[in-house]
């Protein structure tokens, strides 16, 4: 890695364009508040974050948009409040450890751009062999990834289930139980045809999320 922080705190600092490559760091034991990494001009995802490995740090009040990153690996992140990444794309990426409330959704569908934003991403992921690994992520609270298509996500499949779209086309979303529903509700706005739902083992949620997966299984609609 060609930079190493090690304690520090990083503020308002923002990464913005339409292009442009950022990475090659390791950071251990860094705070991240207000920062940004948003692609602006151009849905093809020409802004990049590459080889980057965090380890215990925390972030709190940042965000990501538009982004493309690739190689990068999380151990154990902690989180001020749900951290959303909007209309990214993932490459590589290796979440393990305890995590805090993560939610990866698709482009704010208000932009002038976002047909172009949701091909791009769909034609990209048809380039990716593998984009996620949560298999070994101890989430603290809800952890969503419906903009990730579940196939190309490893996961622990004790607590961590694949959805596909045509196992649900039959039935409203409203008339499953529990967490089921939200999650089914999902397909609404994800144009990809699986998605991956988690207990969050490290949440006081966890045992009513695994009954939720339970129920999946026990009827045939999940993986």
């Amino acid at each position: 890695m060609a930079l190493e922080l090690v304690n520090q705190t990083i503020t308002d600092v923002r990464l913005t364009g339409s292009s442009g490559e950022y990475g090659d760091a390791r950071l251990v034991g860094v705070t991240l508040k207000r920062c940004m990494v948003t692609q602006s001009g151009d849905p093809g995802f020409g802004l990049v974050v590459r080889n980057v490995v965090l380890e215990r740090c925390q972030m709190d009040a940042c965000k990501a948009s538009g982004v493309l990153f690739e190689e990068i690996t999380i151990d154990a992140l902690r989180l001020a409040q749900l951290h959303q990444l909007s209309g990214c794309v993932f490459r590589h990426v290796t979440l393990r450890g305890r995590i805090g409330s993560v939610m990866v959704k698709g482009p704010v569908s208000v932009r002038r751009d976002y047909s172009d934003r949701v091909a791009c991403a769909v034609r990209k992921y048809k380039e990716i062999d593998w984009a996620l690994d949560v298999s070994e992520a101890v989430f603290t609270d809800d952890a969503e990834f419906y903009y990730v298509p579940g196939d190309l996500v490893r996961r622990d499949p004790n607590s961590q289930a694949l959805l596909r779209r045509e196992a649900f086309s039959w039935a409203d979303w409203r008339d499953f139980p529990g967490h089921i529903g939200p999650w089914v509700s999902r397909f609404e706005v994800t144009p990809f045809d699986s998605i991956v739902v988690i207990a969050p083992k490290g949440s006081t949620k966890f045992r009513k999320h695994m009954s939720d997966i339970e129920w999946l299984h026990n009827n045939g609609l999940c993986e």
